[in-house]
């Protein structure tokens, strides 16, 4: 993470952490780890939406690996590896099962919850690191993160990581924001009806990112082996859901600078930022509060 924080220029003013700020990561579930629980415990809610187990864990990975770089603090690594807003609050709910699969019924309850319990927790950023090419599942999903959006929380999804079928859902509408990857910049034209968009909205790093990893890590899966461990308590990931929680984190560190922000707002004034010579478009959190 300390090299990705650096390409995205992550100075923000002194004290602006996120703190207070909470960020609902909808995913795998989350491994309790230190970086999480100490020096405080951040983990303000988790809620799992696959085998209703009470207590947070994660049997896969990939969410305590998408929380660590949104919000760890690098407790167990003496900073090193810290997160994007680490002090920022993180609501875990879990949608995906062992194997990283879920059902759109999973997604749409979740969000849902999100809805209803957005204030108890001061929910104003929703990570999904997640997409979906099922036709049948996207209108529902949209529908969700809209209503979302509406409410007064910023939603930040993944634009997928299979150019070939372009951008997956809910990352295709046209109100959250949707991040993809420096190293794959391509850029979609949408249309609907008579509008046209472009997605993604932002960039971020997304290869070997250097992130928690949950006790239980999986190994089974594609690009999943024990060679990317890094220092015992982390773990080397690609792809755009490593990108997502860099923009999900930025999102809380605006936030916290600028109380009451809309997502309107937080999107115009982080798109406006996004650009660096030869990398159109990649997130620059300096530039978003120092211009330049």
């Amino acid at each position: 993470m300390n090299n990705a924080l650096e390409t995205i220029n992550a100075d923000a003013p002194k004290g602006i952490t996120g703190r207070g700020v909470g960020i609902a990561i909808l995913d795998t579930g989350i491994c309790p780890m230190e970086d999480f629980t100490l020096p405080n415990n951040r983990i303000a809610a988790f809620k799992d939406f696959v085998n209703n187990i009470k207590k947070p864990y994660d049997d896969n990975g990939h969410g305590t690996h998408v929380a660590g770089i949104a919000a760890g603090n690098g407790y167990l690594s003496e900073g090193k590896y810290c997160g994007v807003a680490p002090e920022s609050s993180i609501i875990a709910l879990k949608i995906l099962d062992e194997f990283g699969n879920g059902t759109a019924s999973s997604a749409i309850n979740a969000l849902r919850w999100v809805y209803k319990n957005k204030d108890r927790y001061n929910i104003r950023v929703v990570n999904l690191s997640i997409g979906t090419d099922d036709q049948s599942i996207s209108s529902p999903l949209i529908k969700a993160v809209n209503a979302l959006w509406d409410s007064g929380i910023a939603v930040v999804c993944a634009a997928g990581n299979d150019e070939s079928r372009g951008i997956a859902s809910p990352g295709i509408s046209p109100r959250i924001i949707t991040v993809g990857s420096i190293e794959e910049p391509s850029v979609f034209k949408i249309k609907s009806k008579n509008f046209v968009y472009y997605k993604p909205d932002v960039f971020a790093p997304g290869e070997n990112i250097v992130s928690c990893k949950a006790h239980e890590f999986s190994f089974t899966g594609k690009r999943r082996s024990a060679d990317n461990i890094v220092e015992t308590n982390y773990i080397r990931m690609s792809g755009t859901s490593m990108s997502t929680p860099m923009v999900s984190g930025a999102c809380a560190l605006m936030i916290q600078h600028g109380r009451g922000i809309s997502p309107d707002r937080v999107k115009s004034l982080m798109v406006n930022a996004a650009y660096m010579p030869g990398k159109k478009g990649l997130l620059n959190i300096g530039r978003i509060f120092y211009g330049g």
